[in-house]
């Protein structure tokens, strides 16, 4: 067959290359046309979509066959088959005929995966950290009593069979980062994003299949205030949506004999407070390395002196699908200059304003405390020029835990700036 001048890429479900965890059930598929001939245009296409990945290698489309669609579209496309069911996957390709009536090629193959669509299947419940309070020893949380620490979250469990795919679906009311066996899991940050908490809460789905292994597994997260209990806009107040951060997480085993396990948080999770005294995106982050629980989130560790978490029920509030790109680190910036404006101060200049944040390299004694300030522009005189920032502390402290290079970046908050004041940097 004499294939057309047209070349189909870039196939996208719901905006998205291979979304994981979706809830649109009739979701819209996309996709690019290319020739190398001029004035070539899409005069029809064909989308197969299967339930196995086989299946479509043999061009069969056991949940949607559109056949021969006379159209010029490629996006928006309406999913059309057969109706789907929750955590249900799907592979799907499409052709299209050009202005000379010939086909092309088949795109590569595509996916997408449902997530829950009833809030139902969920199992768990969301937990907290119960009797979070600020560290005394910071004059700030003392001051400011929303300033709490990040909590730790752990749960233990074994697999002795072999897996076929694991699913880890997650969501906070206010900011997470999830962990397993020792790493974090995926490279999003601050998720899951800012809604009304009160309206809709969005969830995450992650392929954690090869992060598993056979034998004592752990789950956990950090959790911070974020925008749900943290300090929001110029106003000074806090607490819009709610007083103590939640977490709530499922995981979905699926073993090759064709059962499956889920591991939900419930009241078999266990909870502490680690180096993360406080961190907030309009005050900053206060960290104490000398705290650090190394090996907390992976087999082997013993969490003693660690408390049961509090639970409470899931509620009426709808649990959504995240369709939209994560929030990640997209570049590192080299400063353009670095000048000590006071004995044991620097300004740090990145040449450009931005948003993010400072990973910062240190050895020194433990208990070295450094600073770090933020500021858009300076003064007449070179120093930071803050009085916009109105009640915004925009301050990272860092407490060396001693014993070699260490490094500092944070994960639950951000800054705009293009200027950094640091202080009390030993070397």
């Amino acid at each position: 067959m004499q294939h057309s001048g047209l070349t189909v890429s870039y196939p996208r479900t719901e905006y998205v290359v291979n979304p994981i965890g979706i809830d649109v059930v009739r979701p819209r598929l996309s996709w690019l046309v290319a020739s190398d001939e001029r004035n070539q245009i899409q005069t029809a296409y064909q989308v197969l979509a299967a339930s196995a990945p086989e299946l479509l290698d043999a061009n069969t489309g056991d949940l949607w066959d559109s056949g021969r669609v006379e159209s010029r579209d490629t996006a928006h496309i309406v999913y059309e088959g057969v109706p789907l069911i929750s955590r249900q996957e799907v592979w799907w390709k499409v052709r299209v005929w050009d202005g000379h009536g010939q086909p092309s090629a088949w795109s590569e193959t595509a996916t997408w995966e449902l997530g829950f669509l009833k809030l139902i299947e969920w199992q768990g419940a969301w937990i907290e950290h119960p009797g979070l309070v600020p560290d005394p020893a910071i004059p700030e949380a003392k001051e400011l009593d929303a300033l709490l620490p990040v909590s730790l979250f752990r749960r233990s469990f074994h697999i002795n069979r072999p897996l076929v795919r694991a699913r880890l679906y997650a969501t906070a009311r206010g900011v997470y980062e999830p962990r397993l066996n020792g790493s974090r899991v995926g490279d999003q940050v601050l998720a899951p994003g800012w809604t009304n908490y009160n309206r809709r809460l969005q969830v995450q789905a992650f392929d954690v299949t090869d992060a598993l292994r056979s034998g004592e597994n752990v789950l956990g997260a950090e959790l911070g205030t974020g925008w749900y209990a943290g300090y929001v806009g110029w106003k000074h107040s806090c607490r819009h949506y709610g007083s103590v951060s939640q977490l709530l997480m499922q995981l979905h085993l699926d073993y090759a004999d064709g059962s499956g396990e889920v591991i939900a948080t419930d009241a078999d999770w266990l909870a502490t407070s680690g180096a993360v005294r406080y961190s907030d995106f309009i005050m900053g982050e206060y960290y104490d390395a000398r705290l650090e629980q190394r090996g907390w989130d992976a087999p082997g560790f013993d969490p003693v002196g660690w408390s049961a978490v509090r639970t409470s029920n899931i509620n009426a509030v709808p649990l959504v699908g995240d369709c939209s790109p994560p929030v990640r680190a997209l570049e590192e910036i080299e400063p353009v200059s670095i000048r000590e404006a006071t004995p044991g101060t620097y300004i740090v200049d990145l040449g450009q304003n931005i948003a993010g944040w400072v990973r910062l390299k240190v050895t020194g004694e433990a208990g070295t405390r450094v600073t770090l300030r933020f500021a858009e522009i300076l003064n007449l005189d070179g120093s930071l020029y803050t009085s916009n920032l109105r009640s915004a502390r925009a301050t990272d402290t860092y407490i060396l835990h001693g014993g070699g290079e260490e490094v500092f970046e944070p994960r639950f908050t951000w800054h705009g700036f293009r200027y950094v004041e640091v202080s009390g940097y030993p070397g």
